[in-house]
């Protein structure tokens, strides 16, 4: 069987109403960027935990700039962290959050050290 010919790239959606959200609008660029990496590794649309070294985000970001974002984005309840990387070389389950409702959530600062 062939693929069709006017089969879209592979892309990664984005909800509107996500981008129009305030909560959106106050992250920092970095964090946006973080959550779309994220959000790139979904292969279902129902789906929402996703595995995902740092590795494959070095070539967007420094590691403290990786830390920071995700750290911001789970104080704005976007995604959740599952499970701590470290010894015996696990990496990351990050769980993003279907359906979230950004009206009633405030942005949450990070400080720098």
């Amino acid at each position: 069987m062939s693929k069709r010919k006017d089969r879209l790239p592979p892309f990664t959606p984005t909800e509107n109403s996500l981008i129009d959200s305030d909560v959106y609008k106050k992250l920092t660029n970095a964090s946006r960027v973080a959550y779309l990496l994220l959000c790139r590794q979904k292969r279902r649309f129902d789906q929402t935990d996703v595995i995902f070294p740092y590795s494959h985000a070095a070539a967007y970001m420094d590691q403290h700039t990786w830390a920071r974002s995700i750290k911001e984005l789970i104080a704005c309840g976007m995604i959740g962290k599952k499970q701590e990387g470290g010894l015996y070389r696990r990496v990351n389950i990050y769980t993003i959050t279907p359906g979230i409702s950004i009206r009633g959530i405030g942005i949450a600062t990070v400080k720098k050290r």
